[in-house]
């Protein structure tokens, strides 16, 4: 996989659109805001595919590990109605992966 150099995706009208006031993972009340499946840090951006609603506690199980990115991008991919593979590509193309 070939990466070229990219400018995350940047926007917070699409982060204030995905937030809910339930956990996409367990349905408690969310407060917070949604959590970057693949990491800002990472080249993640802020689209609706990398982007789920968590609650407290799910968000810190995302961070520290024990929920991992495969069970949270399958819960992305299920609410936007594609295949968890598709998910994952358009997220790989906006963090500038050339992926089939």
């Amino acid at each position: 996989m070939e990466c070229i150099k990219h400018k995350r995706v940047k926007d917070r009208k699409m982060i204030k659109a995905m937030r809910k006031n339930y956990c996409e993972r367990c349905g408690a009340y969310a407060d917070i805001e949604p959590h970057h499946v693949f990491t800002v840090g990472s080249g993640g951006g802020d689209i609706a595919m990398n982007l789920v609603q968590l609650c407290t506690s799910c968000h810190i199980g995302a961070h520290d590990g024990s929920i991992k990115r495969d069970e949270l991008l399958a819960i992305v991919a299920r609410r936007e109605g594609v295949a968890y593979e598709d998910a994952y590509r358009v997220n790989r193309r906006a963090m500038g992966y050339m992926v089939d």
